[in-house]
Parts: structure tokens; C-alpha cells; sequence
């Protein structure tokens, strides 16, 4: 009985084999027709995406509109919506750049649009739509001093005369949109002299000359001697001793041949570091202000190349240093020379924090 069982069921398996592979079979192709028809799709998909940017270059913009939407669910479908927008920004409302840039955030081009934007309506002057649109600083300077500029148009004028200073301090020289942002503020009277004054020297650190001299030329009437003087000296720094001698001795002035003395240092470190004293006499720079110079000139005498007298001096100069990085390069000096003496002495100088690094 038991055997009459067992041949039963073995039938049954043998017939029910073919079913199976069948059913396997055809799943397997079933799955390779859906792979080959996504393939297909999504090779239509690009050469779609192709023949739009062909037609879009050829300014066949009725191709375009009639073939676009087919492309909604194609991955670069948010680039062809960012060319249709970017294309014709200047009509667009707000609310479709706003709801491109929240439907795209990280899409490369869409983080560049809000600024975009806000320049666009600043060039409507359409402050309180700007304001509405980014209530938050952008990203971009220009966009920036558009911003604050709608502040002070729409009489927020503290936020706006506190973005302005912040935009005012660099030593770059700004895009022409900051211009209407500054021109306001020093209007008001709320622009600071020592702002002003503050980025003549940010300008002079940066080598900008065209910015110096431009800065220097629109001080007031009374200021022409000074304002000459600084001229001259953005113009040539290696005139920082007459530049020393001839002004009088201000923060300002002192802080002026500072930087032009960097740029005399960088072309010749000898011909500095022999002008200290005589910069030092006529700016009347304190203990503090004179290191300052020695270390510049020290960064500059590290080389092999040093006299005896140089090297002399830069270590003296750098044992009174407070610049931890200038004792650190010291050290390395020493290690890359194999001065076990000399190392023990520079890594005494630096500070505890300093050793823990």
C-alpha cells in the first residue's frame, strides 16, 4: 500500500515538472521583455532630451512645448524646466521660481536661482516682492547689496546700514549693484570715517590699486594731502619711507606703511630690514608695532641663502616673536637641519597648546 502511495505521488511530480519549467520560462522572459522595454524607454527618453536641446538651440520653441511634457519623468527633465525659466527670467513670477527652486533643492543650477531671481527683482524694483521672495540673505554679493538695499527701501534701515558695513570690509572690489547700497548709507551720515578708512588698508593688503586709488580720490577736500600720499604709495610701496616721513602719525598711517613695508619685504628682505628704524623714528611704533615688522622680515630670511648677519638677526628677532607660527616654522628649520641645540631652544619658545598639537 505504502509503495502504491509513493508511485502515485511520483507521477504526479513527473507531471508537474514541465508545468513548472514552463512557468519559470516564461517568467524569465517575461522579466527580460520588462528589462529591454525600460531600455528602450529610457533610450527614447535621451534622444528626446537630445532632439529638445537641438530644437531649443535652433530657437524651435514649438518643438520644444510639443515634446516636453512626454519628458516629466526623465531625470534631467528639472534642466529643461531650468533653461525654460532662466530663459525668460524677466516675465517670470515669483511663485514659479519659488516653487522650482523647493522642487529642485538640490539640483546644481537651482542653487544659483534664488539670487538670480532676487537681482531680477531688484532690476524691477520690486523691493517688497524681493523681501517677500527672500526673506533670508542670498547667496551671491550682488544679491546681497540688492537685499540690503530693499531693506532700506522699505525703511529697515538699521538691518540695512548694519548689511552694508559688512559688505563695505573687503579689500575686493564689489559689483556695480553694491552702489546704490553705499551711496544711501554714506548719504545717511551713518557710514563711519574709520570704515572708510578701514577698507583703503583692506584694499592696500590685497594689491588692489585701482580700488585704493579709487577710495582715496573720493575722500572729502580737506583729506587731498593724505589722500595723495596714499596714492603714491599703493602705486609704488617701495616709497613707504617717505610715505612714513611725510604723514602724520595715525593708527591709520601706521597701519599703511605696515602693509606696504609686507610688500617691500617680499621684493627685498634686506632693504626692510634695514628700513626698520628709520620707520619705527618716523611713525613713532611702539614695542608691539615694531615686532610686527621684524617678523615680517624674518618669514623672509628662512632660506639657505643668508648671511651670517641676516641669520643673526632673524633669530633674535623671531626669540622675541609672539607668533607662534613663526616659532613653528623655526622649529621645522631646525629639525630639516639636524640642529638638536637649536631645536631644544625653539620648541621652548612655543606655548604648552602649541607642543600638544
Amino acid at each position: 500500500m505504502m509503495l502504491h502511495w509513493i508511485t502515485i505521488e511520483e507521477v504526479l511530480v513527473d507531471r508537474a515538472k514541465p508545468f513548472v519549467w514552463r512557468l519559470v520560462a516564461a517568467s524569465v522572459c517575461l522579466l527580460t521583455f520588462c528589462h529591454l522595454a525600460r531600455a528602450d524607454s529610457l533610450e527614447e527618453q535621451r534622444n528626446r532630451y537630445a532632439q529638445i536641446k537641438q530644437a531649443w538651440d535652433n530657437r524651435q520653441m514649438d518643438v520644444v512645448e510639443q515634446m516636453m511634457p512626454g519628458l516629466k519623468d526623465y531625470p534631467l527633465y528639472p534642466y529643461l524646466e531650468y533653461r525654460k525659466i532662466t530663459d525668460d527670467l524677466m516675465n517670470q513670477p515669483a511663485i514659479a521660481v519659488t516653487q522650482f527652486v523647493r522642487a529642485n533643492p538640490t539640483l546644481p543650477p537651482a542653487r544659483t536661482l534664488q539670487s538670480r531671481f532676487v537681482n531680477e527683482l531688484a532690476r524691477r524694483e520690486d523691493w517688497r516682492g524681493l523681501l517677500a521672495f527672500s526673506p533670508e540673505k542670498p547667496g551671491t554679493t550682488e544679491a546681497q547689496c540688492n537685499y540690503y538695499y530693499a531693506k532700506w527701501s522699505t525703511g529697515q534701515t538699521e538691518a540695512a546700514w548694519q548689511g552694508a558695513k559688512d559688505l563695505w570690509l573687503t579689500g575686493k572690489s564689489q559689483p556695480n549693484a553694491c552702489d546704490k547700497l553705499f551711496s544711501v548709507w554714506r548719504a545717511s551720515g551713518k557710514q563711519d570715517p574709520l570704515a572708510y578708512l578701514e577698507r583703503i588698508r583692506l584694499a592696500m593688503k590685497a594689491g588692489n590699486t585701482g580700488l585704493v586709488t579709487v577710495l582715496a580720490g573720493q575722500m572729502p577736500a580737506e583729506y587731498q594731502t593724505i589722500a595723495s600720499a596714499i596714492i603714491t604709495l599703493a602705486n609704488d610701496p617701495n616709497n613707504v619711507l617717505i610715505f612714513a616721513r611725510t604723514t602724520g602719525a595715525t593708527d591709520f598711517t601706521r597701519q599703511m606703511a605696515e602693509v606696504a613695508f609686507a610688500s617691500v619685504a617680499r621684493q627685498d628682505a634686506e632693504n626692510a630690514r634695514l628700513m626698520i628704524p628709520s620707520l619705527v623714528q618716523a611713525q613713532k611704533l611702539n614695542e608691539e608695532q615694531t615686532q610686527a615688522l621684524r617678523d615680517i622680515v624674518a618669514w623672509r630670511l628662512m632660506g639657505n641663502d643668508v648671511t651670517d648677519a641676516q641669520a643673526k638677526w632673524r633669530d633674535d628677532a623671531i626669540m622675541r616673536s609672539q607668533s607662534t607660527s613663526l616659532i613653528e616654522r623655526r622649529v621645522r628649520m631646525a629639525l630639516g637641519m639636524g640642529d638638536r641645540r637649536g631645536l631644544n631652544t625653539w620648541l621652548a619658545r612655543l606655548p604648552m597648546e602649541a607642543k600638544e598639537k
